[in-house]
């Protein structure tokens, strides 16, 4: 057993460096109408986990190609909506960046759960999703926003934060 989850740990990180590499940000795109963004939505999500997966200083020509056509996707779609209130930007003052994983996440999250939508749920993904990409990127800047939420995470409380503080200024 204990050869076996290294083993799985290696097939799963192989897994993810493929699909990293084989992403390609949609050209020539079209939105105008409703079919349109919801033809598209495959990509929005293949979009948000390679932009996770991704350094912010590893290929920026695409990066920002990605987050270009993230945002004319979300800017127009009627599937999901991200409410970008105060504390959604408070959490992207230092590395801008996080702000797009919030909402690519965020999305990813409204697209996969459709039908039993839960907007805490898809707040509390995004927000983790953030932390993990803070953990991850070594050119961060050091927030104490990020800091809070990892706290609350590791004890518990990121859920009763995001109903009580986040949801409320929303």
């Amino acid at each position: 057993m204990k050869i076996i989850k290294p083993v799985l740990l290696f097939a799963l990180f192989i897994s993810l460096k493929a699909s990293a590499q084989t992403y390609e940000v949609p050209k020539n795109y079209r939105l105008k109408s409703t079919d349109d963004y919801a033809k598209y939505e495959p990509d929005i999500i293949k979009t948000a986990d390679w932009m996770q997966q991704t350094s912010w200083t590893d290929q920026s020509k695409k990066i920002d190609a990605a987050i270009q056509f993230f945002l004319d996707w979300v800017r127009g779609t009627p599937a999901v909506t991200v409410n970008l209130g105060q504390p959604s930007l408070s959490l992207s003052d230092k590395n801008p960046q996080l702000g797009f994983t919030y909402m690519s996440q965020f999305s990813k999250y409204a697209l996969l759960h459709k039908e039993k939508f839960d907007h805490t749920k898809a707040n509390v993904a995004a927000l983790r999703a953030v932390i993990a990409k803070y953990n991850m990127e070594p050119s961060r800047r050091k927030d104490e926003d990020i800091e809070n939420l990892i706290q609350l995470d590791r004890e518990g409380r990121l859920e009763e934060w995001v109903i009580t503080d986040f949801e409320q200024q929303q």
